[in-house]
């Protein structure tokens, strides 16, 4: 099975160069884990920037998250405009929109510099009114977004929609190719001399002084870096801090063929929470939507869910081309965190809590933490600061916390099944052993069963099956098992324990 499990997504076909396993010890001034858009376009603006740098990736290049995102590159903050001035000040959000409109900038030219053809387009962006919206409150957004630092025009009829509905422009958005986008830049990095290795699991990390920080792999081999930059979806170093200010959720998405060509080509995304957000790839229809915890119960099925909003807003589509999941982190106050890694260490980087704009924070990241690394401040800093404390998002920082609490009721639950048996195949089950014990069970086929301790090694959530992806999902803290018990997705570092 692979990383993303059973289900692909539209971008997948699309090769990227491999490299090989570390084999040997390593010393370089700047290490960044993470070979997915972040921690590739943080690598890059280092080097480009003069500094050694080696960049090490558990699985290959690309097989994460970015492989999972739909890459919209917009200034379409996740929450709307109206909540983020409850939630923040005024000059708070005006940076906020100031950071990701730039980043769509830096990516053009990056484009445009670099000669990368990964079908880069300007195009505008449309926020249209779902069940839960009046006019009026659209109205109020549109104001939001007038006194946040942009000019949204209102629309009687939203492009491509079946039906007048209303909705806010926003001018000038962008599209992409995200993987095509991380070829590029890795050709780049190859002139720049970035040393890459991919299938190389990091097992610790340990500051040995204030500059220097030793990253210990599974295969032996450690890197000494001056600097580390911890580009993973959920940061790997921080067991505790940052895991109690963002929120794991799986996000699903479908590409539908089209009866014909469409003209007005458009970002579009709806008011409904979660919200669904739609974008063309390459003559198809791609749509996403019904966000839930990881590791908890989706309202329903997510495919047919979204698959019966599709064909109810666009009568063009017919049929379903892809269909695949992805894991987002959500910040407690809606804004990720990127910046110096809260603790004593003044030398390790971070950043995580990337939501569903995770394309252009990647992007911010590469100007933020070289930035930070380079000159200590950033015009930036305070906003995505990892440290700040969720002041006026308390009550949802309070609520998600006692979700992540009352995930721990499953440690005295009983078996969902009585013996192996019951688990039909391709199937998972979790069943008690004892008073304590309890293990995850997968039943391959046959009299084949892989079985192991159904606890997470994070922070010993116990974890539940996801028939979707064909995994085993934390609902505590977002880390995710293949059928074997193996790692894919942290903040979890080992894989679960044997049986």
């Amino acid at each position: 099975m692979s990383i993303q499990g059973r289900l692909s997504s539209v971008w997948e076909g699309t090769a990227l160069p491999r490299f090989e396993a570390i084999t040997s010890n390593q010393k370089t001034e700047v290490c960044v884990i993470g070979g997915g858009i972040s921690g590739i376009s943080i690598a890059y603006k280092m080097a480009k920037r003069g500094h050694k740098v080696t960049l090490v990736e558990a699985f290959t290049i690309g097989s994460g998250q970015t492989g999972r995102t739909t890459a919209h590159l917009t200034c379409q903050l996740e929450e709307q405009f109206v909540q983020l001035l409850k939630m923040h000040d005024l000059e708070t959000v005006q940076a906020f929109l100031d950071a990701h409109r730039s980043a769509i900038d830096i990516i053009e030219t990056n484009v445009f510099s670099e000669h990368i053809d990964c079908d880069f387009k300007r195009l505008d962006g449309y926020l249209f009114q779902g069940r839960n919206f009046s006019e009026a409150k659209l109205r109020k957004e549109q104001d939001a977004g007038r006194k946040s630092g942009i000019n949204l025009d209102y629309v009687e009829k939203t492009p491509l929609l079946s039906g007048a509905v209303a909705g806010l422009r926003f001018p000038r958005q962008a599209q992409f190719n995200p993987i095509k986008y991380m070829a590029g830049l890795l050709a780049a990095m190859r002139k720049l001399d970035v040393t890459i290795f991919e299938n190389t699991h990091v097992r610790h990390i340990e500051n040995l002084d204030p500059e220097t920080t030793v990253i210990s792999t599974d295969s032996g081999y450690d890197i000494e870096a001056k600097y580390l930059v911890v580009a993973t979806d959920s940061p790997i170093n921080n067991r505790f801090y940052i895991h109690t200010k963002q929120f794991a959720y799986r996000t699903y998405a479908m590409a539908f063929t089209l009866e014909g060509p469409v003209a007005d080509e458009c970002l579009l995304w709806d008011t409904e929470d979660p919200y669904h957000y739609v974008r063309f790839v390459d003559g198809t229809l791609v749509v996403g939507c019904e966000d839930h915890r990881t590791g908890q119960d989706p309202d329903g099925d997510p495919f047919r869910n979204l698959e019966e909003w599709t064909r109810k807003n666009f009568a063009f589509v017919r049929d379903v081309k892809e269909k695949w999941s992805g894991q987002v982190f959500e910040p407690a106050d809606q804004i990720g965190y990127i910046g110096k890694n809260p603790g004593p260490e003044k030398n390790i980087y971070i950043t995580t809590g990337q939501s569903g704009i995770g394309m252009t924070s990647a992007t911010i990241a590469s100007v933020l933490i070289p930035e930070l690394i380079e000159h200590g401040t950033h015009p930036w800093a305070a906003v995505f600061d990892p440290s700040r404390p969720p002041v006026r998002g308390l009550s949802d920082f309070v609520l998600e916390n006692v979700n992540v609490a009352y995930q721990y009721k499953d440690w005295v639950t009983g078996s969902e099944v009585e013996s192996l048996q019951e688990i039909p195949e391709d199937h998972g089950s979790i069943m008690r052993e004892g008073l304590i014990a309890k293990s995850c069970v997968y039943h391959e086929k046959g009299d084949c069963f892989e079985k192991k301790s159904a606890f997470c090694t994070h922070l010993g959530a116990v974890v539940h099956w996801n028939d979707i992806e064909k995994t085993w999902d934390c609902p505590a803290h977002g880390s995710r098992f293949n059928t074997h018990g193996a790692v894919i997705e942290g903040p979890a570092i080992d894989g679960l324990s044997e049986r």
